[in-house]
């Protein structure tokens, strides 16, 4: 799925050509704003740059992701029934593959970004959810993107899926997951994620 890579890059991007009024209207968007901060300053900062500093740079931009990317809230919805019957070793390592699975696969698109315009569109605040929808203007297309975000006990606010022209990143994941769960057995799905994983 290229969809979670547009969606970061458009989370790098989200205040950069929004007015300045919208960046900071709720506590939502000003902690987006800080993520976005801190994965435009690795992207530019000198000692990053070339191929000798990928490593480096890559832990570092893994770092500020996961900080406002909630990879345990997605793998329990992404497993949808299945959570509760995994034990907490099991869930354990479900969360780091799976978030390990969306870093590797998406995280050159992050390197590779290139200003592209970004409009916000409004966002809703009920209770300890939100949703900031996006849209994202290339040159040839447009992509609405929907921001799904839960509040933590501490004031965190931490995104939990994406929906990328209509198309929920949790529930595709949860469809193929179910696939393999219904066809084979849960080891089975760890087997195809470590393939993935190293492929």
């Amino acid at each position: 799925m290229k969809q979670f890579g547009i969606a970061v890059l458009v989370l790098v991007a989200i205040c950069i050509f929004s007015p300045a009024s919208h960046c900071l209207a709720s506590p939502v968007q000003d902690q987006l704003q800080g993520t976005i901060t801190k994965v435009i300053e690795i992207l530019g900062n000198p000692e990053f740059k070339g191929d000798a500093s990928i490593r480096q740079r890559r832990e570092s931009l893994r770092k500020v992701i996961d900080e406002r990317f909630s990879f345990e809230k997605m793998s329990q919805l992404c497993l949808g029934k299945y959570w509760k019957d995994r034990s907490d070793t099991e869930k354990k390592e479900f969360i780091e593959l799976f978030g390990k699975l969306l870093e590797e696969t998406y995280i050159s698109k992050i390197e590779g970004y290139s200003n592209e315009k970004i409009e916000y569109l409004k966002e809703n605040i009920t209770d300890k959810k939100a949703q900031i929808n996006t849209r994202i203007m290339t040159e040839k297309v447009e992509i609405p993107i929907d921001y799904r975000l839960y509040q933590e006990k501490d004031g965190t606010w931490r995104v939990y899926d994406l929906v990328i022209e209509g198309v929920s990143l949790v529930a595709n994941y949860r469809s193929q997951f179910d696939v393999i769960l219904q066809r084979d057995n849960y080891q089975k799905l760890i087997e195809e994620l470590k393939k993935k994983i190293d492929g």
